[in-house]
């Protein structure tokens, strides 16, 4: 029982499962894709689910990683309209290319 209390109390590890939210998402693509796209002045921007998982280090999470940025929400954040949409609708081949407005 002492070990039970003690497993809710523990840090999680690197490549432990934790839950992330869809703005977070949304902050690492906009952080790692679009803005270095916009500072080297590049009018589109293409990347995938996988990237965006495997970079957030995230488990299984690619439906998660999916509808953030599918949401209009990541268009208005990141200040870019979506050209194209590829790929599987939640898995990772999913991809976006972006206009960098």
């Amino acid at each position: 029982m002492f070990k039970s209390l003690l497993d809710l109390f523990r840090k999680k590890k690197s490549g432990e499962h934790r839950q992330t939210s869809p703005d977070a998402v949304r902050k690492y693509a906009k952080a790692n894709f679009v803005t270095p796209a916009r500072q080297k002045g590049e009018k589109r921007v293409s990347f995938t689910a996988r990237q965006v998982h495997d970079g957030m280090g995230l488990s299984v999470s690619f439906p998660l990683v999916c509808s953030a940025l599918d949401a209009k929400k990541f268009e208005e954040f990141a200040r870019v309209n979506l050209v194209k949409r590829s790929g599987v609708k939640q898995g990772a081949s999913a991809g976006w290319t972006f206009k960098v407005l």
